[in-house]
């Protein structure tokens, strides 16, 4: 497994994405790209939480969420289970 076959595939699929006058129903082709069954899977299905995990960088992951036409609900939906929540306190509180 390659993460940079990973981030340049999903580059490769925004960027495509992005450049097509009309959506003519075609998936983008993986097999240009060494990426495992998950990598491949994961592109294919557009998978929020499994690309993530698979470790695609996260201005990426937002950029290809968008292209893939999740709204921001969706996309916020698809990623909580990843969050922690985090305890701040400040300098003066310590």
């Amino acid at each position: 497994m390659s993460v940079y076959q990973l981030q340049r595939c999903v580059w490769d699929a925004i960027r495509a994405s992005a450049v097509k006058s009309d959506n003519s129903g075609h998936p983008f082709d993986v097999s240009r790209y060494d990426l495992t069954d998950a990598e491949r899977q994961a592109v294919v299905d557009q998978d929020p939480a499994a690309l993530y995990r698979l470790g695609l960088h996260p201005v990426l992951l937002n950029a290809f969420c968008r292209v893939a036409g999740y709204d921001r609900d969706t996309y916020r939906k698809a990623l909580a289970g990843f969050g922690t929540g985090e305890e701040m306190t400040g300098r003066w509180q310590k």
